[in-house]
């Protein structure tokens, strides 16, 4: 099984506000790093998270770049953008959920549950996708 790591799951290894989410995203991005995990991002996540840092948390520019630059080189994340701009937008329109969401959604992989989509963003729930946090992955690893 393949991962699609969401944005959320980046911030809260950056931004460390939660010890309990830090620690399962830590977790998580390690066994990605040990290739225990398959995983994958988008260039769409990464603007997301140049967004987020930026505009809501007030990052220099520096520091933003040097954040992304440590997604870039994290070893076993593979960059997609395989978008289906149709499917999303039909999702968007027929959901209330964000668009970059359904662009998401819309990687043909993913709606064909192929891939997991690692979140806890449960906006996701609504577009007939798969959808896991962090600690269900990690327990099926144990498990």
């Amino acid at each position: 099984m393949r991962y699609f790591i969401d944005t959320n799951i980046f911030l809260r290894l950056l931004i460390k506000e939660d010890e309990k989410t830090y620690s399962q995203c830590y977790k998580l991005l390690s066994a990605v790093k040990t290739n225990q995990i398959k995983a994958v991002t988008s260039s769409i996540t990464l603007a997301e998270i140049v967004w987020t840092l930026s505009s809501y948390y007030k990052f220099p520019k520096r520091k933003v770049v040097r954040a992304v630059k440590s997604i870039l080189n994290l070893k076993g994340v593979k960059i997609i953008d395989a978008y289906n701009p149709s499917v999303s937008l039909e999702l968007f329109d027929k959901y209330t959920v964000k668009y970059i969401d359904t662009l998401i959604a819309s990687v043909k992989k993913i709606a064909d549950k192929k891939w997991i989509v690692v979140s806890y963003d449960r906006d996701f729930d609504k577009l007939a996708i798969e959808r896991k946090e962090p600690h269900e992955i990690l327990e099926q690893m144990v498990n």
